[in-house]
């Protein structure tokens, strides 16, 4: 079995379930539009099973949405039309596999989805948004459950010996295992490699059933939307699925639609070429896959080519090393758990805002509002004297929204407004009735975090630490409803970057200046961080003898890389 790379082409393109309630006016619309076609109950027939045109309706939605709404109508509908015709295939693989979902795992993940939305009304037309009602979505949970479970039993079945998963490491573990010890990842590795096959014999399948698919008994709307040869590149066949799919990827990267079409031809050309080429070295492919995947398969496999035709001497590799040296330079760098607590005010800290808001209120007047905003004011309003500008409904928070509609034009409201934010005196200046807006400003009283609110919850994170130092605990075992963070972050460095957060040169000083495995607490501007070191690294300069491996493996894949070029411009 020929190892492969990890690519996200390797995913199968099904219809995954998903309630895009961003989306819904836009589904919406195109619904409205396919509701006659719904009442035909179907858009064509594959096998003699029905495929809804519904369901075309949602897959071309669900493309033009991620594509923002460009590009061009017939290229979506071709990819819609082709993702439909793919999903059914999928039910009919499951059948013959025999794969069965029961109705309790439905239920189970009709309700995980509904409770994402806490108004089951809105849930409710959310759906209908989508064309579902609640047994028809029921019906997709469990046509999505089949298709996932299709592909984990072609996982399962997938053939990969210990020897593939050893060659995978060898060949990444300078780059995307860098650090990694190989018995540490080696099951998730062979899990990984699984899938990918799995994917591949998944592919084959599905292209033999297209292949010998019978798809009739089609819509006038849908005709012609079928997948058929579109174009034909130096021998190599090209569909109007392949097309449309190249078309979107120029899309998804940023092409304009108007400048996709030259570059689409220009890619096919060169897909042909990479396949042609492969021919030409005797690298060969699975015919049986589709076009897309041999081409980067016969890339590969030229590559994997050359890369065992690479010869090299001690002083080849002695001058690449000498010639790239910063490179395999070992800079600091550390590691660390790093969980971050931001306090929130107690209910002390938000009575003494009410209080101030209080003794502001009594003092404050249409004619000095302006100036008590300026002076007292926490919010970036406070220059503007609070001006908030018009708004209409939906823009504020409800409690503030309520207040600034319900008050009278030229007034300041009569009670102090409590929201999140803090507690907020309300000057309604202006009113339009037949635009439904308001215009008000406001002053701000935040709700802030005395320095006894702060002592409290540097000793609250100080236990936690204690904790974590006597085993007692973990950093995963910390609140989430508190804590964020409390992973392990990688590759500090001494500049103050820290992946996964950014830039704190006051944190990443402290862990440096930390012992290794001390847990330790940070107050730092708002947050309180609690970290833990577990590695440091010093600076030290790189000996030939130490990164040869290394050096050997980056130098024969910069030469097969040199060959590669050196094919394709012939």
């Amino acid at each position: 079995m020929a190892i492969r790379k990890f690519r996200s082409k390797m995913k199968p393109i099904v219809i995954v379930i998903t309630l895009a309630f961003a989306l819904s006016s836009l589904i919406a619309a195109y619904y409205s539009m396919s509701s006659q076609l719904s009442m035909k109950n179907y858009a064509f027939k594959v096998n003699g099973e029905k495929v809804d045109a519904v369901n075309i309706a949602r897959a071309k939605n669900m493309i033009s949405a991620n594509l923002q709404n460009r590009g061009d109508d017939k290229i979506i509908e071709t990819l819609a039309v082709d993702q439909a015709v793919e999903d059914e295939l999928v039910q009919q693989m499951a059948d013959n596999l025999k794969i069965k979902v029961s109705g309790s795992d439905v239920n189970k993940e009709y309700e995980a989805i509904e409770n994402r939305v806490k108004d089951k009304e809105q849930f409710k037309r959310m759906l209908q948004a989508q064309g579902y009602t609640k047994a028809s979505f029921k019906k997709e949970i469990e046509r999505s459950l089949k298709r996932m479970k299709v592909l984990e039993m072609f996982a399962e079945n997938a053939k990969v010996s210990d020897e593939d998963v050893l060659k995978m490491y060898n060949e990444n573990k300078y780059t995307m295992f860098s650090g990694a010890d190989f018995e540490t990842i080696k099951d998730g590795l062979k899990k990984s490699l699984m899938q990918t096959e799995g994917n591949r014999e998944f592919y084959k399948e599905l292209q033999r059933m297209k292949k010998n698919m019978k798809l009739d008994d089609i819509r006038d709307q849908f005709v012609g939307f079928e997948e058929k040869v579109q174009t034909t590149k130096d021998g190599v066949d090209f569909t109007n699925v392949d097309y449309s799919k190249v078309y979107v990827q120029f899309l998804a990267g940023g092409v304009k639609p108007e400048d996709a079409a030259a570059q689409i031809d220009q890619a096919l050309s060169y897909q042909a070429k990479i396949l042609n080429k492969a021919k030409e070295y005797n690298v060969e492919t699975d015919e049986e896959l589709p076009v897309l995947i041999r081409v980067e398969d016969a890339y590969e496999g030229l590559a994997e080519k050359f890369k065992s035709q690479v010869k090299y001497t001690n002083e080849d590799l002695m001058k690449y090393f000498k010639e790239n040296k910063a490179k395999y330079d070992v800079y600091p760098s550390a590691d660390a758990y790093i969980a971050v607590l931001k306090p929130e005010a107690s209910q002390a800290d938000k009575d003494a805002a009410k209080a101030k808001a209080e003794k502001i209120m009594k003092t404050v007047t249409t004619e000095n509002f302006a100036a008590k905003a300026k002076s007292e004011s926490d919010c970036p309003s406070a220059s503007r004297g609070g001006d908030l500008d018009w708004f209409g409904k939906g823009q504020m928070v409800p409690e503030f929204e309520k207040a600034a509609f319900s008050g009278k034009k030229g007034e300041i409201y009569p009670e102090i407004v409590g929201t999140d934010f803090g507690q907020h005196i309300i000057y309604v200046t202006d009113k339009n009735e037949a635009e439904d807006k308001v215009k008000a400003s406001h002053i701000l009283v935040a709700y802030k975090v005395s320095d006894t609110t702060m002592n409290e919850t540097l000793k609250e994170v100080q236990s936690a630490g204690e904790k974590i130092s006597s085993g007692e605990i973990s950093f995963k075992d910390l609140p989430r409803d508190k804590y964020t963070g409390g992973s392990l972050f990688e590759n500090i460095s001494e500049t103050g970057y820290i992946p996964g957060i950014g830039f704190n040169e006051e944190l990443a000083k402290a862990i440096y200046k930390a012992p290794l495995q001390k847990v330790e607490v940070l107050k730092s501007g708002d947050n309180i961080f609690l970290f833990q070191k577990t590695r440091e690294n010093k600076y030290q300069s790189a000996e030939f003898s130490q990164v040869k491996d290394r050096v050997i493996n980056e130098y024969v894949n910069q030469k097969s890389l040199e060959k590669l070029n050196s094919v394709f411009e012939k």
